[in-house]
């Protein structure tokens, strides 16, 4: 078990996760205020920004949400692109990950994020930045796109967005703590500043108006990129996700197709170590079936070798993003 693993849960470690609790709490509330009262600068692009995120940390579907509204902007003949910080990548500063015409940079160099983003959608600029405001910039001076969509952005408030999109993924009661005692990144009166918010997962309201319903393929896709219906897939299966809430997938999937016989969670954006593929190996299964941002980080012969496919999730655009966008951004 890894050590912050192991503080995490050791509960004689809690009163100190409450006290860093406190005072990042403190130190988030003074920064939003600095830019509330205008002390930190925002800056703006000539391109309309849509910002989407979150406050809890993982899991909550931005990407697939990011995604969606790619395909929204190409069924309108719009230009999008994609702004990214690149989360657990091994570069520094600003990278092309894809410049319209397909793969520029590597998948350890992009993040898997907006490496698997390039995958389904190769004909788009994506751009990965630490520096949001200088990637934006480099985004329109080189690319001149319609929109920039802004993956992960509703913390990085130096850059202006046009429309900030927060999904909502958590309950509100019992009330979620702020890191690290617990998993908000902001607390949840923070919520009013955004623009639109719309709710995914264990966040689902009984109003579905605003809901995020994610859907699974009923198929999978090997490194061949061969697809192959579920119902076609016979034997014993297993299931294994690097995700920030890997069970909603495992349920998901346990749903639309059978029990399986095992399910590993790795941390979420797993590079997939010896040991972690090593896990895979151990438990026999005659086929496993993973998420795509797991699937692109795996080799090939691996995944021939032990039977490894990927299934595809999408989701469709709540009404009311829906018609802001037909409102704002035509």
């Amino acid at each position: 078990m890894k050590l912050s693993n192991y503080l995490h849960k050791a509960p004689w470690f809690l009163p100190v996760r409450i006290v860093l609790s406190i005072i990042y709490g403190v130190l988030i509330w003074i920064r939003n205020r600095a830019y509330d009262l205008g002390l930190f600068k925002t800056y703006r692009v000539k391109t309309p920004v849509i910002s989407v995120g979150n406050l809890s940390t993982g899991g909550s579907g931005k990407t697939i949400l990011v995604q969606a509204l790619i395909q929204h902007f190409l069924s309108m003949n719009k230009k999008p692109a994609v702004l990214s910080r690149g989360y657990g990548r091994s570069s520094k500063g600003l990278v092309v990950v894809a410049d319209g015409n397909g793969f520029v940079g590597t998948l350890t160099d992009s993040g898997d994020e907006p490496f698997l983003i390039t995958e389904n959608y190769d004909d788009i600029p994506v751009v990965v930045s630490e520096n949001r405001v200088d990637g934006a910039r480099y985004i329109e001076n080189t690319f001149d796109p319609d929109v920039i969509i802004l993956d992960d952005g509703f913390q990085h408030r130096r850059l202006h967005r046009d429309l900030d999109i927060l999904i909502v993924d958590f309950q509100y009661s019992p009330k979620p703590h702020l890191l690290p005692w617990g998993y908000l990144r902001e607390n949840v009166q923070n919520i009013s500043r955004a623009d639109l918010v719309v709710y995914s997962k264990s966040g689902l309201q009984k109003d579905p108006v605003n809901n995020l319903v994610f859907d699974i393929n009923n198929y999978v896709q090997n490194h061949h990129k061969k697809r192959i219906d579920l119902s076609r897939l016979k034997g014993t299966f297993g299931l294994f996700a690097g995700l920030g809430n890997p069970c909603h997938f495992f349920e998901q999937m346990e749903a639309c197709h059978r029990s399986a016989q095992v399910k590993i969670s790795f941390p979420d954006h797993a590079i997939y170590t010896s040991s972690q593929l090593d896990e895979i190996k151990d438990n026999f299964c005659d086929y496993w079936i993973t998420t795509q941002k797991d699937f692109i980080k795996l080799d090939p012969a691996f995944c021939e070798k032990f039977n490894i496919c990927y299934i595809g999730v999408k989701t469709h655009l709540p009404t009311p993003l829906l018609t802001h966008l037909k409102q704002h951004f035509n």
